[in-house]
């Protein structure tokens, strides 16, 4: 509701006078807007008494401007058409492909796989845009400046909307190097006579133990090496520093198929975890967004179904 003060910062009203002008009368504005006339009339004696001049000259039945409403439809009429087509732009990109999504995720995942996926989406959405942010801590991304997020879950957040995207397999591998140096385990219990390379960020927990069906075994190593870069453990892993238990398919997959990572263990792993992409409340209403997501699952789940037929193809025992 407006109230008695500053009406004349109220541009709707200036919208009102400015089709008194066009339509020369006050009553058929009333009747084209459904705004009661008695009631426009006072809108607009309370718009003159308020900048202190008259606006509308009325000449019989006529209403025309005089030089001060000439003058105050010149400068405002700008504003409201820029109003509309800001107004017309939102609504435009709440029910169209365009727009900006502040996109969140791991810096690992978003330099191998998700950046790729980017490229190719806009292929087909140019007119959508991404700021993109890589941040370790889940909690950083879903709660910092991100409309779309991924990580490992569900989070089970009231305030976002959680899609399941597909379920990680880890991998426990090394470098053939290290191998032929210290031998292949085939039990969990061996590990304790070779060296962990352990990835300890705050992108998932570190798991404390390798299962196989309904075995479990907890981990021990002679010695370990621990990187908060999933990226950075894969390195030390083909440099030969160690056994990595825990690296996800898609991070060593051609490592695998070119013989540089060699899968162990016989099908001993740690548990598996999901992987969501999540939106907030407000831009899961977003037709880009909604685009997005749907795009991005199908894919994501092409590419790692692809992935794991070609591993599994050559190592048969990786079926978890």
């Amino acid at each position: 509701m407006l109230t008695n003060q500053w009406k004349s910062k109220h541009l709707g009203m200036w919208e009102l006078l400015f089709k008194v002008f066009e339509k020369g009368s006050v009553s058929r504005v009333a009747d084209e807007t459904g705004v009661d006339r008695g009631q426009l009339s006072r809108m607009i004696k309370a718009l003159e008494n308020e900048v202190g001049c008259e606006l509308v000259e009325r000449i019989g039945r006529t209403a025309k401007p005089t030089l001060a409403g000439a003058q105050a439809r010149k400068e405002i009429l700008p504003l409201l058409e820029s109003l509309d087509k800001t107004i017309v732009d939102l609504t435009t990109s709440q029910q169209l492909s365009i727009g900006n999504i502040r996109f969140g995720a791991m810096p690992g995942f978003l330099q191998t796989q998700i950046v790729p996926l980017i490229a190719e989406f806009q292929k087909l959405h140019p007119k959508v845009t991404f700021d993109v942010i890589g941040d370790d801590d889940p909690k950083a991304i879903m709660f910092g400046q991100s409309d779309v997020m991924l990580y490992y879950g569900p989070n089970n957040n009231p305030h976002l909307v959680e899609h399941w995207v597909t379920r990680s397999l880890f991998i426990p591998c090394a470098a053939p190097s290290y191998l032929e140096r210290y031998g292949s385990p085939t039990s969990p219990t061996q590990l304790v006579d070779h060296a962990g390379v352990i990835y300890n960020g705050k992108v998932r927990p570190l798991s404390p133990a390798l299962v196989k069906g309904s075995l479990q075994e907890t981990i021990h190593w002679k010695s370990e090496i621990r990187f908060n870069n999933i990226l950075l453990a894969k390195t030390a892993a083909l440099e030969g520093c160690g056994i990595v238990l825990d690296m996800p398919l898609h991070h060593c997959y051609q490592e695998i198929l070119a013989g540089k990572l060699v899968p162990i263990l016989n099908g001993w792993h740690i548990p598996n975890l999901d992987n969501y992409i999540g939106t907030t409340l407000e831009a899961h209403k977003l037709k880009r967004v909604q685009t997005f997501i749907d795009w991005y699952v199908m894919r994501r789940r092409e590419i790692e179904g692809e992935q794991k037929r070609l591993v599994q193809e050559k190592f048969p025992f990786i079926v978890y």
